[in-house]
């Protein structure tokens, strides 16, 4: 198996290609697009790098919101710094992430399993989204940003809470996934 994914679309005209070690995000940018938003997050256990192809990106970086396009390179994103991603509307966007270390890369298997949740990240459920996010290194930012307690709150319930009420995950593996 080849380890590419045909494009997910999962807003409209925003879809997600994965590759081995890479993920495509495009937004089309049309006047009834939805845009592409990442809420702000972090990770424990790996970077990110973000490049944008096409178009620009609004990236949160700790404190800091910054414009990238083309010409600005890579967004380097260092695990344990809240991080967020946002396209502008009505502007066509191309960008990729990747993760390091390369060796690191849950990132296919968490898409594949956040993208399952029926409906939206917004009305798919809680228990639900902090289960994936349980799983694959991600945390949201509390209103206070406190890491522990924000790893606490995916711990319990995203590890206990989510499988006592049923949840499970769509896919535990990347060859179950694939197939």
């Amino acid at each position: 198996m080849s380890g590419y994914s045909d494009p997910f679309e999962y807003l409209k005209g925003v879809t997600l290609i994965l590759e081995p070690q890479l993920r495509i995000i495009k937004s089309r940018g049309g006047a009834d697009d939805d845009i592409f938003q990442v809420p702000l997050h972090w990770h424990e256990d790996h970077d990110e790098i973000i490049t944008v192809l096409e178009g620009k990106l609004k990236v949160t970086l700790g404190g800091e919101t910054r414009v990238y396009t083309p010409e600005s390179g890579e967004a380097f994103v260092p695990r344990g710094v809240p991080h967020a991603l946002e396209s502008f509307k009505g502007v066509p966007c191309v960008a990729t992430e990747r993760t390091n270390p390369s060796e690191f890369d849950t990132k296919e298997l968490f898409f594949r399993n956040i993208l399952s949740i029926p409906g939206n990240l917004s009305s798919g459920g809680l228990v639900p989204v902090m289960q994936v996010l349980y799983h694959g290194d991600g945390y949201p930012v509390l209103p206070i940003h406190v890491a522990w307690l924000e790893k606490a709150f995916v711990r319990i319930l995203g590890g206990y809470v989510a499988p006592l009420l049923g949840h499970q995950l769509k896919y535990k593996s990347l060859t179950e996934a694939r197939a």
